[in-house]
């Protein structure tokens, strides 16, 4: 009785996750604002070229792939589905992905809808967005000198598709909860260089942070 049990156990979930519709998430957008993430930069005023450059924490390949997993889970649970990310292939076979210009983090998955509905057989495509920019806060400028405070805002939206393309779910959550950083700047006399030193999130602070708006979207 106890094995007939067990395998009717196993049965059951077998055909409960054969059952599950299979999701693909084909773009995970993950844009940080350099004024939260570059703790040191230096603007040559006067230059067309080379005219500034900055200093930002490296993000370990580690925490990118705990970002992507903790996505895969969330869209899993918000949608019933089995989900994983999807990549479309170079012609050397390897996985496409975000190079990380202009604030956006590197190593994420980066297609259009449609060629990852040619690409992919899913039942769900999906398409997530996170953006951390500074909000509010004040400055506060004495000559060539000026102090900021600002806060940190974080905001996630989640898109999906069936495989017409048709949109099945959206979702969006914002949240600010989060505490000040400052930052100081100062140009030179005659006005050439600026040179910027701020209070900064770290790759760790901010898989925090996003781990803790994730747990509430």
């Amino acid at each position: 009785m106890k094995n007939f049990i067990l395998f009717l156990a196993f049965f059951i979930l077998t055909n409960l996750v054969l059952s599950q519709q299979k999701g693909g998430i084909y773009y995970i957008s993950f844009r940080l604002d350099e004024l939260l993430f570059n703790d040191v930069k230096v603007t040559f005023n006067d230059n067309k070229f080379f005219s500034s450059y900055s200093e930002a924490p490296i993000f370990p390949e580690g925490l990118v792939d705990s970002i992507k997993i903790a996505i895969e889970d969330k869209m899993s649970e918000k949608l019933n589905a089995n989900v994983n990310c999807i990549y479309s292939k170079n012609k050397n076979g390897k996985n496409i992905t975000t190079i990380g210009l202009a604030g956006e983090l590197e190593g994420m998955p980066v297609n259009s809808k449609s060629a990852a509905i040619k690409s992919n057989e899913r039942d769900i495509y999906i398409r997530f967005d996170v953006n951390i920019k500074s909000s509010g806060g004040y400055t506060i400028t004495m000559a060539n000198n000026s102090k900021s405070k600002y806060r940190p805002k974080l905001s996630i939206r989640a898109v999906a598709f069936d495989s017409s393309g048709k949109k099945i779910f959206s979702a969006k959550k914002t949240t600010k909860d989060f505490g000040k950083l400052r930052s100081k700047e100062r140009t030179s006399a005659d006005g050439s260089v600026t040179v910027r030193k701020a209070q900064i999130l770290y790759p760790e602070d901010i898989y925090l942070m996003f781990t803790q708006a994730l747990g509430q979207f």
